[in-house]
């Protein structure tokens, strides 16, 4: 009977591995690690807000690309950088504005909007999905 319950309990296991629910939820923990750790790389630390805006973005660069599925991949990181853009811009509102975290401020550089969102950085964000969505694809593959 201990090896029965055993079984059984390796079995709800698997198939919770298996579920789509649990692919998704490796999907977001996979963002908000990738997007920390890029903000940590980059300027040296990051924000917890951070890990939210990175889950909510691969979240939608995964939705994109399997909705699009003949766009070329330079469309589709064309539209994620546009995409990561958008959130950087919302969670810049919220938290360096409303909350006034301070978390960055980009009006030093040329072309920024509010000093939230900035060309460059917009840039290096298409950039990175031209990788990020070949990750993402990896990612589907082996989780959901």
């Amino acid at each position: 009977m201990h090896n029965l319950s055993h079984t059984a309990y390796i079995k709800n296991w698997q198939s919770l591995a298996e579920s789509r629910f649990f692919g998704h939820i490796l999907l977001l923990l996979a963002g908000a690690l990738g997007y920390g750790l890029v903000e940590i790389f980059w300027r040296g630390h990051t924000h917890w807000s951070m890990l939210m805006a990175g889950a909510i973005c691969v979240w939608a660069v995964d939705y994109l690309d399997r909705r699009a599925g003949g766009l070329p991949d330079l469309a589709k990181a064309l539209l994620c950088g546009l995409i990561i853009t958008t959130v950087e811009l919302l969670f810049g509102m919220a938290f360096n504005f409303y909350a006034d975290a301070g978390v960055w401020d980009y009006s030093a550089l040329p072309f920024n909007f509010l000093g939230q969102i900035c060309l460059y950085y917009t840039l290096i964000w298409v950039a990175l999905s031209v990788i990020l969505l070949r990750l993402v694809r990896w990612l589907r593959q082996g989780l959901v």
